[in-house]
């Protein structure tokens, strides 16, 4: 049950949320500040935004109903992107920051030319305000769900928090904000995952794997085989294209040079790993202590979004279901905000910069970009609140057939033309244009009985085999034809114009040129500092909870997940002072060691 200590925590987390906004606002003294804190972010900051940026409030509410239905099944999804942050690891990571420019947009008018620029702003910016606009309805779903309360209130409220941390803050904002965040989700899901582990009528972990449905383990149960192998092919290849494609430099580019690029992909690269067997284990254990959802959540369109919260009502003390609902919404604000401040900064470096006022001077084009910052925090929020009145699916069957449908297409030149330069400037909207035609016909024309009777089968497909099967076929269907498109624009590459030729050898000569930047003792001493304080404070006051009336289980959570931030608080703020000494000797013995924006 909801409490007033839920309440008032809440409260704290969004005043706290407020503040790292205004804190962090006077570092950004231009567009390069604003948008990618100039290049000169920790490795380790880096790392943690681009691995909470790949879930928000939608782990917890649609993957967790998949989980609920289908078991590990979901697996594929967060597991089969290991394989594209392996070879981001490898190879690509290094080649991002040595693009050396502001956004990705730019990157694309190295490669493709003014027009595919402009091509890409137009499709991507919408696209990625809406795309934003249905990770807040994620969080609206469970914030419904736990209180009860207008989904429409809590979304409005909820994107105004966000758009004013985006707007005061910049990136600098958004990446100390992703850090705290991350230290508060991890320590709730394990929390909650011990907890609902830790009820009777589970029986731990081996009472769990006893009662769960046979089918959570063995996927032919679910599926027939040929229909997993694809829906599993799908998951892989989104994996792939979501770490390796052009649009993923936005993290790379903010850290100071190659070898901070490649010590990044490691935290998303373990968390991927580990994190799913976590917070996947409550939704697991809805399926044993609360098999009928839709009876308990009737107001819900989708009720078995509903699962996580439900174990965690059952098992959580008062107080830390606040924190939880704390943690979600620092999943969702971390998705938000990062597409936020991605979205403005593709419209302004690549529209308002280049056709509306080239002439612009830094310090106008700074407060441009936070009057649009304002603007598509108002465009989300509409957005979120507009999906909310007319989604039928659920969550996760909404999130990737659109995946499917819209940001394959888009994401096929910017990942495959980042390793194969010798194309046409024509070649990235010819072949986004074949896809989005891939995916309308596939739509049209690949119905279940089409499947059915391809393959020979006399049962009719379920309604889950349908849904994975349109996902499949629409990226299979990409994959070769708008694939295989992009690459025979290869043979036109010779008749492009010497401009177009001059602009891939440039890019060409970036990539293969290492970005060495030094170390800048003094501008760490400042991130450290602030974020330092930041943990000891938030820490300092979830070890308060503790003086509320729970079990002694209940106390020792708080102590676990107040003492986890406060600690690294205590870390961040002993390493700036190490810094702050070090940038003194320097001052007093060597040359002061700038840091160039490349």
């Amino acid at each position: 049950m909801i409490t007033l200590y839920d309440y008032s925590i809440i409260g704290v987390y969004l005043l706290v949320m407020l503040a790292i906004g205004l804190i962090f606002r006077r570092l950004s003294k231009n567009t390069s500040d604003y948008f990618r804190c100039g290049g000169v972010m920790p490795w380790w900051i880096t790392g943690t935004s681009a691995w909470i940026a790949s879930f928000s409030a939608w782990t917890f509410t649609g993957a967790a109903a998949k989980v609920y239905e289908t078991g590990t099944l979901v697996l594929a999804l967060y597991w089969g992107g290991i394989l594209g942050l392996f070879i981001l690891w490898c190879y690509t990571c290094i080649r991002f920051r040595r693009l050396r420019v502001v956004t990705y947009v730019e990157a694309v008018r190295l490669r493709y030319g003014p027009f595919t620029e402009q091509f890409y702003t137009w499709t991507k910016v919408p696209l990625l305000l809406f795309l934003s606009g249905v990770g807040l309805n994620a969080i609206g779903v469970f914030m419904a769900a736990v209180f009860n309360i207008d989904m429409t209130l809590t979304l409005i409220v909820l994107g105004v928090v966000v758009t004013i941390v985006a707007c005061a803050g910049g990136a600098w904002a958004v990446l100390a904000s992703d850090f705290v965040q991350m230290m508060l989700v991890v320590t709730i899901a394990i929390a909650a995952a011990f907890l609902a582990l830790a009820q009777p009528a589970v029986g731990g972990l081996t009472g769990l794997l006893a009662q769960i449905p046979h089918s959570y383990f063995h996927w032919s149960d679910l599926a027939r085989a040929p229909l997993i192998a694809g829906w599993v092919f799908a998951m892989i290849f989104f994996g792939l294209m979501e770490n390796n494609n052009l649009e993923k430099s936005v993290m790379y580019l903010m850290v100071k040079n190659d070898r901070d690029a490649r010590r990044m992909v490691l935290i998303p690269l373990f968390g991927s790993f580990i994190g799913p067997m976590i917070w996947f284990i409550p939704p697991m254990v809805a399926h044993i202590t609360h098999p009928n959802l839709a009876a308990e959540y009737p107001q819900l369109l989708q009720p078995h979004e509903a699962a996580f919260v439900a174990v965690c009502l059952d098992v959580l003390p008062r107080g830390l279901l606040g924190l939880l609902l704390c943690a979600m919404l620092g999943a969702t604000l971390t998705s938000m905000d990062a597409g936020l401040n991605k979205g403005v900064g593709v419209f302004v470096r690549s529209f308002y910069l280049p056709i509306v006022n080239p002439n612009c001077p830094e310090k106008k084009l700074l407060r441009v970009g936070k009057v649009c910052t304002i603007v598509f925090g108002l465009i989300i929020t509409s957005v979120a609140v507009i999906v909310s009145k007319f989604r039928s699916v659920g969550l996760f069957d909404f999130v990737n057939q659109l995946a499917a449908s819209l940001t394959v297409p888009l994401a096929l030149p910017l990942l495959f033309g980042f390793f194969h330069l010798k194309t046409p400037p024509w070649s990235a909207w010819s072949t986004v244009v074949v896809g989005f035609g891939v995916s309308s016909l596939v739509k049209i024309g690949v119905t279940p009985d089409v499947i059915q009777h391809l393959l020979g089968w006399t049962e009719p497909l379920s309604k889950r085999e349908a849904t994975d099967a349109l996902l499949a076929a629409t990226v299979i269907g990409n994959v070769i034809f708008a694939g295989g498109w992009f690459f025979l624009t290869t043979f036109f590459y010779r008749r492009s114009s010497a401009e177009h030729r001059a602009r891939v050898d440039e890019l060409d000569q970036r990539l293969h040129t290492p970005v060495t930047t030094a170390d800048d003792h003094a501008s760490e001493e400042v991130i450290y500092r602030l974020l330092g304080k930041l943990c000891l404070f938030f820490g300092s006051f979830i070890l308060l909870l503790v003086v509320i009336p729970n079990p002694i289980l209940g106390r020792g959570c708080f102590v676990f997940c107040g003492g986890a931030i406060f600690m690294m608080g205590v870390r961040l703020v002993a390493s700036a002072r190490k810094l702050s000494r070090q940038a003194a000797r320097s001052r007093e013995g060597h040359p002061v060691v700038t840091v160039s924006l490349q």
